[in-house]
């Protein structure tokens, strides 16, 4: 980028020894000491400029956006120079002088108009940033629009047909950089999902792994007793830990790959939340929490395994997290859709927490000292999966007296 302004220096420094030589001799010496002062003083003052900034600001040589605002303001120092030189010198020249030198005022225009593309990370582009390509045609139009020049009609289409099309052609390429900013966080975010997933996959299957190893240990170790039936339960639970953790995780790949797709039909949902409640009231009797499974007559249009997995992932967090005493799962309807909650009353969400509850790898952070399983990706899973089925997954932050998740689907 410095080197760009440099070689830009060097050009307008050069327009001054052009004017001398091509206009010197017909151009009053009154108006060539103004020009020479204008020309002159912005190139100076362009100079000075960077070098305040390469001293004060550290600014990087070949960092572009570090150098946008400098470059606006270059832009509007140049139009008023270059429009100064059109009214000074121009009256003096031939009708092919100014032809020519039309001509070559395209190349600053076109140089401003993709000057002025805004990166997206510094937010939109000012209205002085906006404005600043049309400065060089308006001066040129009004100088043509006063002079009575035999081409100043032609001129005026032209520049204004010209600039017209060049702003277009910065809204083309502004939005291709935003659509290409866009795509480069979205890459960087699932970079930053994997990276989190691989790290919470070493972490949570090692502790089962590790459990095994040791309750394994003992079995080898201690003599046939309740002692050694107790170490052979606990291999047994480590083992099934780590089966849970290894189909969640693939789970989640598989969802997060698009390789699950919902087969729509009528499922009732009374039998449904019979079901998910019978399932998990080992695992919620053990976390000494009553499951209340709700009578229902509703009926949703859904995948039955997706919409069974997606309640059962709500279940399984509150049994998990929430140290809940009593858990409800029910179902109500919503005007042309129907929710699922799974509501307790147990230590509900932390603030902090609500904006990214539903993100991948994330889990709750006001939990105590429990010891806490999984890869934080069972909420993330049943947004996904209600997602495939045409609905939808949240938290209703009213309840105060614990936590309601829900888990929206379309009415059959």
């Amino acid at each position: 980028m410095l080197r760009l302004q440099i070689l830009a220096i060097a050009v307008a420094a050069a327009s001054i020894l052009f004017v001398h030589l091509w206009l010197g001799a017909i151009i009053p010496p009154r108006e060539l000491v103004v020009f020479d002062a204008i020309m002159g003083g912005f190139v100076a003052w362009w100079i000075v400029s960077i070098a305040w900034l390469r001293a004060t600001r550290r600014v990087a040589p070949d960092d572009p956006d570090a150098w946008f605002w400098h470059t606006s303001q270059v832009f509007w120092f140049g139009n008023f120079a270059t429009v100064s030189t059109f009214w000074l010198a121009l009256p003096y020249g031939s009708e092919a002088m100014r032809l020519m030198v039309t001509m070559m005022c395209l190349g600053p225009i076109t140089v401003e108009v993709l000057g002025t593309i805004r990166p997206p990370k510094f937010g939109p582009r000012g209205f002085a940033s906006t404005i600043v390509p049309i400065g060089i045609p308006l001066g040129l139009g009004a100088w043509f629009a006063q002079s009575g020049d035999e081409f100043r009609w032609p001129m005026l289409l032209f520049l204004a047909s010209f600039t017209a099309v060049m702003l277009l052609l910065r809204e083309v390429v502004q939005d291709s950089v935003h659509e290409a900013w866009r795509a480069k966080q979205a890459a960087e975010a699932a970079r930053d999902a994997r990276t989190r997933f691989l790290a919470s996959a070493s972490h949570d299957l090692g502790q089962p792994l590790q459990a095994a190893r040791l309750f394994f240990d003992q079995t080898v170790a201690t003599p046939a007793g309740p002692a050694h039936d107790k170490a052979v339960r606990g291999v047994h639970w480590a083992f099934d830990a780590t089966e849970a953790l290894l189909g969640q995780m693939l789970e989640h790949l598989r969802l997060e790959s698009g390789q699950v797709t919902a087969d729509i039909a009528p499922v009732a949902l009374g039998p449904l939340i019979a079901r998910v409640a019978e399932l998990h009231e080992p695992a919620a009797r053990l976390a000494a929490t009553a499951i209340i499974a709700m009578p229902s007559r509703l009926v949703a249009a859904a995948d039955r395994a997706l919409a069974e997995r997606a309640l059962g992932n709500l279940v399984t967090n509150a049994i998990r997290h929430a140290k809940a005493g009593r858990l409800l799962v029910g179902a109500r309807r919503q005007g042309q859709r129907v929710r699922l909650w799974v509501i307790d009353d147990g230590a509900g969400i932390a603030p902090a927490d609500l904006a990214r509850l539903f993100d991948d790898h994330v889990q709750g952070s006001d939990h105590g000292d429990e010891i806490r399983g999984g890869f934080g990706l069972g909420l993330a899973s049943t947004r996904r999966m209600a997602a495939l089925m045409g609905g939808s997954a949240g938290h209703e932050p009213r309840w105060r007296r614990g936590s309601a998740f829900w888990v929206e689907l379309p009415t059959a």
